[in-house]
């Protein structure tokens, strides 16, 4: 029963991708590579194209509301898991350049804004943000995982294997030489309007600044401008266990 417990809690928000003939089960969580695994899942099943047909390429809806909407689907995929009988793996990213993201993500999100008591006009900096979400405590766990930690309790008992995102291209050839899989284009599956890496080009000192979505003119300051001292520790303290259980080190960004 406890195991069937962290089992839910683990596939609820985000169902991992699973197929009854594909040799490994995918986990994912927001603002880690997750639309391009989530492409690649379905070039591998031969679905791509039924997902341009049906969802005009949104693949987020198309696993919703189609593809994990199949009858017993999420009563299979927990039966494989159980079994253990299929390799696992999960896609995972850099705790201080996943926190970048998804504070980009919240300065441009009504819903994720008014969370952080601002909204799109007024804007939030990077330190705002980050006390923010260390003042929820434990309660971060209950946050929207766009914003949230990518570490969810129980994983590791399910979870056998990490992409790391800043690795994907090479770990994605190995995965698909290891199980004979096809070869993928992966310079076309990983692009998406949702990937903000190209545009982030103004170097400085913005950790303080606040920001909003037109400030800059959709072109943001680099990962690493939203970096001192202090918010370099808060990052390290929010995401304690993503640096913890996937091996990230604590003292550099990239």
């Amino acid at each position: 029963m406890f195991e069937d417990e962290r089992l839910n809690r683990l596939i609820y928000l985000y169902t991992p991708l699973y197929a009854e003939d594909f040799p490994i089960i995918l986990f994912w969580i927001p603002k880690s590579g997750c639309t391009t695994l989530n492409r690649w899942f379905f070039f591998q099943n031969g679905l791509l194209e039924d997902v341009n047909r049906r969802c005009a390429g949104e693949v987020h809806h198309y696993r919703n509301s189609i593809y994990t909407q199949k009858p017993n689907y999420v009563k299979d995929l927990l039966t494989d898991l159980r079994e253990g009988k299929k390799d696992t793996y999960k896609v995972v990213r850099n705790p201080f350049r996943r926190a970048v993201s998804s504070f980009l993500a919240a300065i441009c999100s009504p819903n994720f804004i008014c969370l952080f008591n601002s909204d799109i006009n007024t804007g939030l900096s990077f330190t705002q943000f980050l006390h923010h979400l260390k003042d929820l405590g434990t309660d971060i766990n209950a946050i929207d995982r766009h914003l949230g930690p990518q570490y969810i309790e129980g994983e590791e008992e399910f979870v056998t294997n990490y992409i790391y995102l800043e690795q994907f291209s090479a770990q994605i050839r190995e995965i698909e030489n290891k199980y004979k899989l096809l070869k993928s284009p992966l310079s076309q599956l990983s692009q998406s309007p949702h990937h903000l890496s190209d545009i982030m080009i103004k170097k400085g000192k913005f950790a303080d600044t606040v920001l909003t979505m037109s400030t800059f003119d959709w072109a943001f300051p680099t990962f690493e401008s939203f970096y001192n001292d202090e918010t370099k520790e808060l990052v390290h303290d929010i995401f304690a266990k993503d640096f913890e259980v996937y091996g990230f080190d604590s003292k550099h960004i990239k």
